[in-house]
């Protein structure tokens, strides 16, 4: 009788802790990750979801339109400019943090303008930087 209570009662620990388990959804290679197109929303004009598409292509491209070009005759205001960084995908339901493209984990940008270049604290690879959507 107290085997069966205890088989019981390791079968009901393993099942609560396994319903537990949430994890992150996966990333794929797609620069929405899954979720929704919201320029696909059906309350918007053709004309703001094309400019929500073009902006966010900008944003993708490295393209703001307030970044002054830099000078050509001055090597050291010539940063070597890479385009191809990846940008975040929002997290459902938690304003403010998105998902790090790399390593799928939570990172909080509540106070990062949209289309910033960041990196994740917690990443250890400093070559993982990505954009604020």
């Amino acid at each position: 009788m107290k085997t069966k209570h205890i088989s019981l009662s390791l079968a009901l620990i393993a099942t609560l802790l396994s319903s537990c388990y949430y994890p992150y959804p996966p990333n794929p290679n797609g620069p929405r990750g899954g979720y929704p197109d919201p320029a696909a929303n059906s309350d918007l004009t053709s004309e703001e979801q094309e400019g929500i598409r073009e902006a966010r292509d900008k944003v993708r491209e490295g393209e703001t339109g307030d970044d002054p070009s830099p000078d050509p005759q001055d090597p050291a205001s010539n940063p070597p400019a890479r385009k191809d960084y990846r940008v975040a995908v929002p997290i459902p339901g938690k304003e403010g943090f998105v998902f790090n493209p790399f390593t799928n984990d939570p990172v909080d940008v509540r106070a990062i303008p949209p289309g910033t270049l960041v990196r994740d604290p917690n990443d250890p690879d400093p070559d993982h930087k990505f954009r604020v959507p």
